[in-house]
């Protein structure tokens, strides 16, 4: 008897396997206690696989055989006939689930195209093992990627797509061949080849173009496609078609036209026919456009929108050169027309000369009520500091959307310069009577007045009241009398023209940097600012008118005033009376109406300057009483006193 290790020791000498493949003769059982011959395995194996109805694990049919697994795989794998491997070779499948199996899949192949990996998924099956149920079928077996059928099937479906397509042949049309149009609804990645290679057998590959989508095939007879784009490049050369998109076209004739560059070739030698950009635009249809444009311009008004004419539909990229040929046609059609109005291109359209003159017009008076705008803003709010400006900008913003004419118009350079010429004549219309009335206004309340009062300071012969007076009326018109007036000025809407505004400007400037400016500086400035503006100096009835308003504005207030105000009536007191014996009247304060009194001594009656002297102590008393105020009225109302020159 051999021990274990004996046998071991034999089996060791045997020749080593070369190969998964190769079956020993003996085989070392599992058991370790003795050799297993291979006639012996597979009689046990043969036994097992024919008789059990269940599927077998390998490694529970290794045990119970005393061999090793990997022999139970040899074994398998080398009787295709009698059982098959599960997809993870874990399991043998019995001669009985094995022949029904094969028969399944004859009946499938007979019946269309079929996944094999599919098969093996839904069935558990080993690829390889598949593959020998295959070969077992007794028709041939067409593999296509991973695919298969019988040939009688490939055939079947060749024939009747086949049949098909010499049928659209024969009466020229495209053909759509869907799956489920076929026995076994194949694939139309399937159709697709089996279509080529009958074509290709029946040498009709020249004389169809065929497409695969996912879901169907399409045929199309190559005279078809060459009708087809025979009619439609007459369509074009007709006009009834208005223009091609030639990479489009290329696409769509492919077979005919490879290239988009090739499209590009063949329509450029089409009289009928002008290649524009990527598209291919009907030259009769141009002409109709301009026939049309002419009839339009004639019969039914004296504008023309090209584009609408042609519509919304045409690509951007072709509307400006077939917009421009148009305008260039109509126009010279009206040139030959010496009896009819002139034409003229205002943007994208086309007007008559009459319409043109009638637009401009129209343009005038946006112009002018932009003007108006601005002078309305301007005069509710006369702080502004933007001048009024001309700006074609806000003119044309302010044209409706619908008035193309004016709104292109507008874009013009010389209309432009017509609506600048409008705006400005417009706003001098406005500013001239302005400037007018200001240089009235500020006659009346500065110049007349200012005159006035220096006229009435040169007769003040006391040097130094004289010049006290002076600094108090320098201080007055730089500090008050100027800057109210301009204020006054301003808000009774006086100062609007653009002249006076920079003009005031400048004085108030002057007045407001000055700390301090004596009467010859403000005659300076007032003369200065009066050259600037225009304005003429009071002539002498301006200024006897000023002081006489400038008295009565005195006698009003001496009336007015409360008697208790005994300082301010005898001041006025004393100024009205200065005003009735010398020329001019003095400004001066309260304090100065005792010596100006002084000046009166001589000039008035005896009896009168008393009088005036004791109201004068009354009035520092705060004793006047409106008797004595009455007295003081009556005698400055007294006109009859002789004034000195």
């Amino acid at each position: 008897m051999f021990t274990e290790n004996d046998v071991k020791s034999i089996f060791s000498l045997f020749p080593p396997q070369t190969s998964a493949e190769f079956i020993p003769q003996f085989a070392l059982a599992s058991s370790g206690n003795g050799f297993v011959t291979l006639q012996f395995a597979q009689a046990q194996f043969r036994s097992r696989v024919t008789r059990e109805t269940e599927r077998i694990s390998i490694s529970e049919l290794a045990s119970d055989l005393d061999i090793s697994t990997i022999l139970v795989h040899q074994l398998a794998r080398s009787h295709p006939k009698l059982c098959l491997l599960s997809a993870d070779q874990e399991n043998i499948i019995p001669i009985d689930e094995r022949d029904a199996l094969e028969q399944k899949l004859a009946d499938l192949l007979s019946s269309g195209v079929h996944s094999k990996t599919d098969f093996a998924s839904q069935h558990d099956i080993w690829p390889q093992s598949l593959d020998a149920l295959l070969a077992d079928q007794t028709h041939d077996i067409v593999d296509i990627n991973g695919f298969v059928c019988t040939g009688a099937y490939e055939s079947e479906i060749s024939s009747n797509i086949t049949s098909r397509v010499k049928q659209a042949l024969d009466q020229p049309q495209t053909i759509t061949i869907l799956p489920e149009d076929l026995h076994g609804s194949p694939p139309a990645w399937f159709i697709f080849r089996t279509l080529e290679k009958a074509l290709d057998s029946e040498s009709l590959t020249s004389q169809v173009t065929i497409e695969q989508d996912p879901n169907r095939v399409i045929c199309t007879p190559k005279k078809l496609v060459e009708s087809k784009r025979n009619a439609t490049v007459e369509e074009l050369k007709s006009g009834t078609l208005e223009y091609l998109d030639l990479r489009q076209f290329a696409a769509d004739y492919s077979e005919l036209i490879p290239t988009f560059e090739d499209a590009v070739s063949y329509f450029q030698n089409i009289e009928e026919v002008d290649v524009l950009d990527s598209f291919a635009v009907s030259k009769r249809w141009i002409a109709r456009l301009e026939q049309d444009s002419v009839r339009i311009l004639v019969q039914e008004g004296s504008t023309l929108d090209v584009t609408q004419l042609i519509g919304p539909g045409l690509p951007a990229t072709i509307m400006d050169p077939i917009v421009a040929k148009v305008k260039d046609s109509v126009v010279d059609a009206f040139s030959q027309r010496p009896q009819e109005e002139r034409i003229v291109r205002v943007g994208h359209l086309i007007l008559t000369g009459a319409r043109r003159t009638c637009a401009l017009d129209e343009l005038s008076s946006y112009a002018k009520a932009d003007v108006e705008s601005q002078w309305q803003l301007l005069h509710a709010d006369p702080t502004r500091t933007d001048d009024i400006k001309f700006s074609r900008d806000r003119i044309r913003a302010s044209i409706p959307k619908l008035c193309l004419v004016q709104r292109f118009l507008a874009d013009e350079k010389p209309v432009e310069k017509l609506l600048e010429e409008t705006f400005l004549q417009t706003l001098a219309s406005l500013e001239t009577p302005n400037e007018a009335d200001f240089a009235t206004y500020w006659t009346d309340r500065i110049l007349a007045r200012f005159q006035v009062y220096k006229t009435g300071l040169s007769h003040v012969a006391d040097q130094k009241l004289h010049d006290q007076l002076a600094d108090l009326l320098a201080s007055y018109a730089h500090k008050d009398l100027i800057p109210d007036t301009i204020a006054k000025a301003r808000a009774q809407g006086l100062v609007l023209s653009r002249k006076t505004r920079k003009n005031i400007a400048r004085l108030s400037s002057i007045l407001d940097t000055a700390k301090t400016m004596d009467i010859s500086a403000i005659t300076s400035a007032l003369d200065k600012f009066a050259k600037k503006q225009g304005i003429s100096a009071p002539a002498p009835a301006s200024l006897e008118n000023a002081k006489q308003s400038m008295v009565d504005d005195m006698l009003r207030r001496l009336q007015k005033q409360k008697a208790s105000d005994g300082p301010v009536l005898f001041l006025m007191l004393v100024i009205v009376l200065f005003a009735r014996h010398y020329n001019g009247v003095v400004y001066a304060t309260g304090k100065f109406a005792p010596k100006l009194l002084k000046l009166l001594k001589g000039k008035m009656g005896e009896e009168q300057y008393e009088q005036v002297e004791k109201w004068k102590e009354a009035a520092k008393a705060s004793s006047l009483s409106a008797e004595d105020q009455a007295e003081m009225v009556k005698m400055a109302k007294t006109k009859d006193v002789i004034v000195e020159g």
